[in-house]
């Protein structure tokens, strides 16, 4: 008699305690989805943070507001400084799809790259490049559905400095990969497009 009582009340607590977990997970569960759909899904978020258009239309910029990055590269053995600052402009380019009866247009904005190179205190290069002063590899018509993607110190040797650079259509494989080699020297640029490089 003593052993089934055990046994009942071990069952009893192990039936409370199991509707207890359950009634908390789902609880947590709750939360959690509640959480995740403002943290993860901008398309969900989109619909009330991002302009509007229309009932079924919803337009979106990448990145939503225009942003300046910045990244510097130090050659100590040649006293160089090399920076690349990319700013976002006002224009961009247009994707322009539809899922479940909403039009979205989302536009990819644009950038320049501006290049700095000192060696000691001395400015050596101060420029500032567009998609468009690379047409002779791209041609213009590519350049309508295209943004200058990025632009990155690659390497140097002996005086010349090899810089890598994209112009892509935004959600595609589509692109024009560059190398850019500045001549120290001279301080004249030389580009090559990269035929065989993965992006």
């Amino acid at each position: 008699m003593k052993n089934q009582f055990l046994i009942l009340i071990s069952t009893l607590l192990l039936l409370s305690c199991g509707g207890q977990e359950k009634k908390k997970a789902t609880v947590d569960n709750d939360t959690e989805i509640v959480e995740n759909a403002k943290e993860q899904i901008d398309s969900l978020t989109t619909y009330e943070n991002h302009n509007s258009v229309g009932n079924n239309i919803i337009e979106r910029y990448f990145p939503e507001e225009k942003e300046i990055a910045e990244f510097d590269t130090i050659i100590s053995e040649s006293n160089l400084k090399i920076s690349i600052q990319s700013k976002y402009l006002d224009s961009y380019v247009t994707n322009e799809f539809e899922i479940e009866g909403f039009k979205h247009i989302d536009k990819y904005r644009d950038s320049e790259k501006h290049l700095l190179i000192k060696k000691t205190n001395e400015i050596l290069i101060d420029t500032v490049f567009k998609k468009r002063d690379f047409i002779e590899l791209t041609g213009p018509e590519f350049l309508k559905i295209a943004d200058f993607h990025g632009y990155w110190f690659n390497k140097i040797k002996n005086d010349t400095i090899e810089l890598f650079g994209v112009i892509s259509k935004p959600e595609t494989d589509w692109s024009v990969a560059f190398y850019h080699y500045l001549d120290l020297r001279t301080k004249t640029f030389e580009t090559k497009e990269d035929i065989n490089e993965e992006i």
